[in-house]
């Protein structure tokens, strides 16, 4: 069986009042790395710390800083994913699987 895998950069806003996208819905991966399921995860660990650092006073200050909290880092696996950078070379894979979402210090 042949199928096509579409490539798509990471939306441009992840949230909208109080509606929030998380996972493959704001960055979808490629099934290269096997870490759809992975990033959703983390974002949702993340969001969830950033709800309660606001306290549930600012929502919408809560979802910017998820956004800006996880941006950086899904844009990295989603792009090393795309690019099959994983499979090219030896590389040392702690950057993606020590990451710990209740540790990662908040901006």
């Amino acid at each position: 069986s042949k199928w096509p895998l579409f490539e798509r950069a990471p939306g441009p806003t992840w949230h909208s009042g109080r509606i929030v996208m998380l996972g493959d819905a704001c960055h979808p991966m490629k099934p290269h790395m096997a870490q759809g399921a992975a990033m959703a995860i983390e974002d949702g660990v993340i969001l969830v710390r950033c709800l309660l650092n606001m306290r549930g006073q600012d929502w919408e200050g809560a979802l910017a800083m998820y956004e800006r909290n996880r941006v950086e880092r899904v844009s990295l696996v989603q792009s090393t994913s795309n690019n099959g950078e994983w499979f090219k070379q030896p590389t040392d894979p702690s950057w993606l699987f020590s990451y710990d979402a209740w540790k990662h210090q908040i901006k």
